[in-house]
């Protein structure tokens, strides 16, 4: 399945998989709870001026859900889309792993 997030047509975006690990069906939201690394490493390479609770709220804003042990592909947008899409495009580059979830880059579209 492939889902866009804060995506602007004219706009670049990454594409990541991401991965549920979990036996049960996560969202979004869980996904920020579970990383709030994210801001962290946001706020010390790019822009220091963003909150947790704004991640949060952009989660909450384009809330879906991860079906329980699958491997999705998800487009995030850069600076012309939502707080999750422009952190995303850029944090998420280096892959990582969480308790529940898996993620890698994917490709850059443009």
């Amino acid at each position: 399945m492939r889902k866009r997030i804060g995506f602007v047509s004219n706009s670049s975006s990454s594409s990541f998989i991401i991965s549920n690990k979990s036996d049960k069906d996560l969202t979004l939201l869980d996904f920020v709870k579970e990383n709030p690394q994210i801001v962290e490493e946001w706020n010390d390479n790019y822009d220091k001026n963003n909150t947790f609770d704004e991640l949060l709220k952009s989660a909450e804003e384009n809330n879906f859900t991860f079906d329980a042990n699958s491997e999705d592909n998800y487009d995030f947008g850069d600076d012309s889309g939502t707080v999750i899409g422009r952190m995303f495009d850029y944090i998420l580059r280096d892959g990582g792993e969480s308790e529940s979830f898996k993620w890698s880059f994917n490709r850059y579209n443009r």
